[in-house]
């Protein structure tokens, strides 16, 4: 699938200026799970942000190989490694996360930008259930979860950051976790990586939508991104480097599997938050 005038830039922090090179402000390690190989970067300075291209803060990825090929237990795996992630990224910025919001940003209507609300329909919401039934919720020893999918600005005619920001003003989460499809300039990373950030997210920065920044300066809450490549630079399957600037002949394609790909990590960011905060069927 093509799309025209999209950024050129990678969404994810560990291609961009190499960062797994020594960097004054960055921290970079390697760990090899069960579930699969994380690079986690921790950017500390101004230095190493400007270095990055990236605020500061942590930009954990896991890679795993191509999703929509994996079987039950390795998306079992998966899923019990993006869970154990939230619950170190919680414990690492001191959330305590009673009450979340879950966004899926993207175009439900577009597959490779369908991350965000193909996730937000498999996850469990359990906020209203407190309210109907407080014993029940007791019970279920889990967070109290709201979730929604705001769908893109061109089809509401609502910037998503406001969208989310209204929301939050009447849900009043300890955290937000936004999941969205990120762009990549790596053949190899398409269908094959999983960025966890405490940095937020831009919404539709990978696909050329709205550039709106949801993150804890605009919303007045943390947050963590969660996204996986889909897409890449056309020029860059040609052996060159994309433009700074879009031109006509320049688009983003996806891999022929991106509808396997997509409902796959659908699946594993889904059961992983489901895993971490929510009921598990």
């Amino acid at each position: 699938m093509f799309f025209d005038n999209l950024m050129s830039e990678s969404d994810l922090a560990i291609e961009r200026r190499r960062a797994d090179t020594d960097i004054p402000g960055v921290d970079y390690r390697k760990e090899r799970t069960v579930g699969g190989v994380w690079e986690r970067i921790s950017i500390t300075s101004e230095e190493g942000a400007r270095e990055i291209g990236r605020p500061c803060g942590c930009y954990d990825t896991l890679n795993i190989r191509k999703i929509d090929t994996l079987d039950p237990s390795d998306i079992d795996d998966a899923r019990e490694e993006i869970a154990k992630e939230l619950c170190i990224l919680c414990d690492r910025e001191d959330i305590r996360p009673g009450r979340i919001l879950v966004v899926g940003l993207g175009n439900r209507n577009l597959t490779p930008d369908a991350l965000g609300p193909l996730t937000a329909e498999r996850i469990t919401p359990t906020f209203n259930i407190k309210r109907r039934d407080r014993r029940m919720f007791d019970a279920l020893e889990c967070s109290e979860i709201a979730v929604i999918a705001p769908g893109v600005e061109s089809s509401s005619g609502i910037d998503t950051k406001e969208y989310v920001l209204g929301v939050c003003g009447r849900v009043k989460p300890d955290l937000v976790i936004a999941v969205d499809a990120l762009a990549s300039r790596s053949e190899e990373r398409l269908g094959t990586t999983i960025q966890m950030s405490t940095t937020g997210i831009i919404a539709g920065s990978g696909l050329g939508g709205s550039k709106s920044s949801i993150n804890e300066d605009t919303l007045g809450v943390p947050v963590i991104s969660i996204g996986a490549p889909t897409v890449i630079n056309s020029t860059i399957l040609k052996g060159g480097l994309p433009s700074t600037g879009s031109t006509r002949s320049e688009m983003f394609v996806s891999p022929k599997e991106i509808d396997g790909i997509v409902r796959a990590a659908a699946d594993i960011i889904s059961g992983g938050i489901n895993q971490a905060f929510g009921i598990i069927y």
